[in-house]
C-alpha cells in the first residue's frame, strides 16, 4: 500500500509533521517499508514552457528546445524524450540544480551547449519509471519553482502490510489507526445525501449467490467524460502508484484507495440486455483492459450481459465495455466476492490488480453503498449527469460473531499486568464495539476487520496498543536439568546421520506432483488435487516420494553422475474414502555403480543385496525382508522385490523399477527404490549386551538339502527363534543346485559358530547345538543331511 502523506493527514484533524508516522505505524505493526521526501526537490527545478523545437543536426533522436523559464533569456535545452513538443510545460532543472541522481551542470550534446534538463516524472523523484517527459497543466506558471506547483511539500509512504490486514489497504484503514495510536481525531470525507434521484431501468441478476453475497450498482447519465479532474486528486493517485486516465476511472481509483472498496464503471450503451454475475461457460473469450485475451476454461466468476462476459469479476473489466473520454452514462458498481471464489484466480491468468489485491482479503461488505455514494457525488461534481436509485442484491453475508475478551487472558500472554480500564481504552481506541460482563468484554468485530476471528486476536490488538517495546523484559525462570531420552527412540536426525554414513545424499523435494505420475507410477486413483496448484506439474498431493526420486535422478544423469544414492524424510498423503491420512515415511533411490570409477576395482553395478545390507545394518537387524504377501505397488520389478516386515507387520519395500517405467524414463540402468514408515524406525529395539568371551569359537559346517521354494531367511529366522544355548552365529556360505540334486530341491551350506563365555566347550556340547540346529532344519524344513 502506497500513499501520500499530505493525503493522509486531510482524514485526521491534526498535524502529522509532528508525530515520527513511520515508527508508530511500523511499532503498531504496519511495517513502512520506504519513505520518499518529495519537498527534498531543489528549488531550481522550475516550470518551464517549451516555445521552440528544431531536431540536433547531428543526432535523430535528439531535438534543440528553447525553453521559457520567466527568465530574461530563455534556456537552450537539448532533449531526447519522444513526447517532447511546442507549448509543453514540464519540469526544467536549471544549471546547478541537485537531482536525486546527479547535479546539473552545463554540458554538450554532440557538439550543441545544454544549459539544463527537462525532467520526467522519474527524475524528480515522483515515479520509479517513466515513458518521457512529465507535463504539467497548461495552468502552471512559467518560472515557479515545482515544489510549489505540484505542492510537494509531501512523502510517499509504502507500507508492507501482512495479509491479514486488508483494512489497512485504505486511506481511511490507515487514518484509523492512526487515530488509535494517537491522541487525533478521525475525519471522514463528507457525504452529501443525494436528492431527486432517477429511475434504474437496468436489470441485474445474481446466479452464482455463493461467490458474489452482495452486488450494488446505479447509473449515472449525463456526464462530460472530457473535463479535466482536479490536481488534488491526479496528485494523489499518481503518488499512490495509479496514473490518471479518465475523470469517471479516476475517481473509481480515488475511492478505491479511500474506501478501500473496489468499483467498476462500464458504459451503459455497451451493455446489451441484464447484467449477469454468474460462472464462465468453457470456451467464452473476453478482452481485458490491458488487451490480453484470455479463454475461459469454465467456472471463473464473471460479470456478463445477455450476449457475453464484460469484466473477470473482482479482477479487472473487459476491453468492449471501458469507459472513454466519450461515454456519457455509465452504470456503476461495487459489490463484495467471496475471498475463495477470487483467490488465485488473478494469479492463474497471470494478473495482479488493485481489486483482486483486496477482494482476496475481504472488503467491508457493509460498506459498499457508502463507496458507491462517495463516487457518484464526485463524478457529478466534476463531470455533471445525474445518478439513478441504488440496486442492492445481499443474499448470505459473512457474520461476525461476538469474541469474549478476558482481562486475565490479556495479563497472561503479555506477561505483565494491565487494567481492565487500559483494555476498555484500548476498545474504544479501535472503534471495537464491546459489552462488559465482569472481567470479560463481549466484543463485536465491525466488518471491515476479517482478521479478528479469536480472543488472541483480540489480545494482539491490545498488546499493539501497549507497544510493545512498553512490554518489560523479565528473565525467564526455568529448571537447568537435562531432560530424559529413552534409548528406545530414534530421532530424525539419528536417521539422516546413518545413511548420509553409508554414502546417500538427503533430498527435499516438493509434496505436490503431476497427476498422470500419481495414478500411474504410483497406483494410485484416487488422488489429493489442489485447487491453486503453484504449477500445472505440480497439481496432486503425492502418496510416495518415488516419483520425485525418479526426477531427482533424471537431473543428476543430466548432468553426467554415475553413481546416484538418494533418501529424502518426509510426508505422504492418501484419500481413504473422503478421510485424509499423513504418514511419514523414509524413502530412498539408488542407481549406478557401487564405487566411484577407479583403476583399482573393476566397476561393479550395485544390486539389490547392497542396498538390503545398508538398511539391515541401519535397523540393527531388526527388519525381515520376505517374497511379498501383499499387492505390490506397481513401480517395481514384480520378480525383483520385497516386502519389509517388523514384527510380523509390513513396514516398507525394497525392489528393483520395473523395466515398462525404467524404458518410460530413458533410464540406461537398473535402478532401484526403497520406502520404509518413519514410526517405525524410530521405534528402536532396545539392544541386549553381553561379555565377550576370551575362549576361542569353534565352527562346524553343515550342508542340507531343501525344497526350491523355501527361503534362506526364513531358515535362518527359525533357527535364531529357537534360542540355541551356546549358538553364537549361524548363516549360509554357499547354495548348489545341480548334477546330484534331486530337480526341485537345492543344497545350502550353513556355518554354526559356537562360544561359550566361562569356558572351552567339548565335543559333547558342540554335537548338541548341532543337533538342535539340524532338529530345527527338520522339524520347520524338512531338511535333510547332505
Amino acid at each position: 500500500m502506497q500513499f501520500s502523506k499530505q493525503w493522509l493527514s486531510t482524514y485526521l484533524d491534526g498535524d502529522l509533521n509532528q508525530i515520527n508516522l513511520s515508527d508508530i505505524l511500523t511499532s503498531a505493526g504496519l511495517e513502512v517499508e520506504d519513505v520518499q521526501d518529495l519537498s527534498v526537490l531543489s528549488n531550481l527545478v522550475v516550470v518551464g514552457e517549451i516555445t521552440k523545437l528544431v531536431k540536433h543536426p547531428d543526432a535523430d533522436r535528439l531535438n534543440i528546445c528553447t525553453v521559457n523559464i520567466g527568465e530574461v533569456n530563455p534556456l537552450q535545452i537539448v532533449c531526447g524524450a519522444p513526447n517532447v513538443r511546442v507549448g509543453m510545460k514540464v519540469p526544467c532543472a536549471k544549471v546547478g540544480a541537485k537531482l536525486s541522481a546527479f547535479e546539473m551542470k552545463k554540458a554538450k550534446l554532440r557538439g550543441v551547449e545544454s544549459l539544463g534538463m527537462l525532467c520526467s516524472a522519474k527524475e524528480i523523484g515522483l515515479t520509479q519509471d517513466s515513458d518521457g517527459l512529465l507535463e504539467l497543466d497548461a495552468s502552471a506558471k512559467v518560472g515557479t519553482k515545482v515544489i510549489d506547483s505540484l505542492s510537494l511539500d509531501d512523502s510517499i509512504y509504502t507500507l508492507s502490510l501482512t495479509p491479514n490486514r486488508a483494512d489497512c489497504l485504505s486511506m481511511m484503514g490507515i487514518a484509523r489507526e492512526v487515530a488509535a495510536l494517537t491522541s487525533m481525531t478521525l475525519k471522514l470525507p463528507d457525504s452529501n445525501k443525494l436528492n431527486n434521484l432517477d429511475t434504474l431501468n437496468q436489470e441485474v441478476i445474481v446466479k452464482d449467490k455463493v461467490a458474489c453475497p452482495r452486488y450494488c450498482g446505479r447509473q449515472i447519465k449525463g456526464i462530460n467524460n472530457q473535463v479535466k479532474i482536479p490536481n488534488q486528486i491526479k496528485n494523489y493517485l499518481e503518488r499512490a502508484g495509479i496514473g490518471s486516465i479518465n475523470p469517471v476511472v479516476d475517481i473509481t481509483n480515488f475511492v478505491l484507495l479511500e474506501f478501500g472498496q473496489p468499483l467498476h464503471a462500464f458504459d451503459q450503451k455497451k451493455i446489451y440486455g441484464s447484467i449477469q454475475i454468474r460462472q464462465a461457460v468453457k470456451g467464452e473469450k473476453l478482452i481485458l483492459l490491458d488487451e490480453q485475451e484470455i479463454n475461459f476454461v469454465g467456472g471463473e466468476l464473471v460479470i456478463a450481459d445477455s450476449k457475453k462476459p464484460l469484466a473477470l469479476a473482482g479482477i479487472m473489466g473487459g476491453l468492449e465495455s471501458a469507459i472513454n473520454e466519450n461515454t456519457n452514462k455509465v452504470f456503476l458498481e461495487g459489490a463484495y466476492f467471496d475471498p475463495v471464489s477470487i483467490s488465485g484466480r488473478a494469479r492463474s491468468f497471470g494478473l495482479n490488480t488493485n481489486s483482486s489485491h483486496r477482494f482476496e482479503r475481504g472488503v467491508d461488505y457493509l460498506n459498499i453503498i457508502n463507496a458507491l455514494d462517495r463516487a457518484t457525488q464526485l463524478i457529478i461534481e466534476i463531470c455533471g449527469g445525474s445518478a439513478s436509485e441504488i440496486i442492492d442484491l445481499s443474499y448470505n453475508l459473512p457474520t461476525r460473531p461476538t469474541i469474549s475478551l478476558r482481562t486475565e487472558k490479556v495479563s497472561s500472554i503479555m506477561g505483565t499486568i494491565i487494567s481492565k480500564d487500559k483494555i476498555e481504552q484500548t476498545l474504544i481506541k479501535l472503534l471495537l464495539p464491546y459489552e462488559k460482563e465482569k472481567n470479560i468484554f463481549k466484543v463485536t468485530p465491525p466488518s471491515y476487520r476479517f482478521d479478528l476471528k479469536i480472543e488472541e486476536d483480540l489480545i494482539e490488538e491490545v498488546i499493539r496498543m501497549y507497544g510493545y517495546d512498553n512490554i518489560p523484559a523479565i528473565t525467564p525462570m526455568a529448571l537447568s536439568t537435562m531432560l530424559s531420552h529413552p534409548a528406545q527412540l530414534r530421532t530424525k536426525n539419528d536417521i539422516k546421520s546413518s545413511f548420509a554414513n553409508l554414502g546417500y545424499n538427503e533430498i527435499v523435494s516438493y509434496s505436490f506432483i503431476d497427476k498422470e505420475t500419481e495414478e500411474n507410477f504410483h497406483a494410485n486413483k484416487n488422488v489429493i488435487e489442489l485447487k491453486n496448484p503453484i504449477a500445472s506439474q505440480m497439481n496432486v498431493m503425492r502418496s510416495k516420494i518415488w516419483g520425485s526420486h525418479i526426477e531427482a535422478l533424471i537431473y543428476n544423469l543430466n548432468r553426467s553422475q554415475t553413481q546416484v544414492r538418494l533418501f529424502e524424510i518426509a510426508a505422504t498423503y492418501l484419500k481413504i474414502k473422503e478421510e485424509f491420512l499423513e504418514q511419514e515415511v523414509l524413502s530412498g533411490l539408488v542407481y549406478g555403480t557401487k564405487n566411484p570409477e577407479q583403476w583399482g576395482k573393476k566397476e561393479e553395478e550395485i544390486n539389490f543385496y547392497d542396498i538390503k545390507g545398508d538398511i539391515e545394518s541401519f535397523s540393527s537387524n531388526t527388519l525381515r525382508f520376505i517374497t511379498p504377501k501383499s499387492k505390490v505397488p506397481g513401480a517395481f520389478h514384480p520378480g525383483q522385490v520385497a516386502q519389509i516386515l517388523m514384527k510380523n507387520e509390513s513396514q516398507g519395500w525394497l525392489g528393483q523399477l520395473h523395466p515398462i517405467w525404467q524404458q518410460k524414463y530413458n533410464l540406461p540402468g537398473k535402478v532401484y527404490l526403497f520406502e520404509l514408515s518413519l514410526k517405525a524406525l524410530m521405534n528402536n529395539t532396545k539392544i541386549n549386551f553381553k561379555m565377550p568371551s576370551k575362549f576361542l569359537s569353534i565352527r562346524r559346517d553343515i550342508a542340507v538339502i531343501v525344497d526350491h521354494s523355501i527361503a534362506v531367511g526364513e531358515i535362518i529366522n527359525e533357527v535364531k527363534k529357537a534360542g540355541i544355548d551356546k549358538l553364537d552365529e549361524f548363516y549360509p556360505f554357499d547354495i548348489y543346485e545341480g548334477n546330484g540334486i534331486e530337480k526341485g530341491k537345492k543344497s545350502i551350506a550353513f556355518l554354526i559358530l559356537m562360544q561359550d563365555t566361562c569356558k572351552t566347550l567339548e565335543d559333547k556340547e558342540v554335537a548338541n547345538v548341532v543337533n538342535q540346529v539340524l532338529s530345527v532344519l527338520q522339524d520347520k524344513f524338512k531338511a535333510q543331511l547332505r
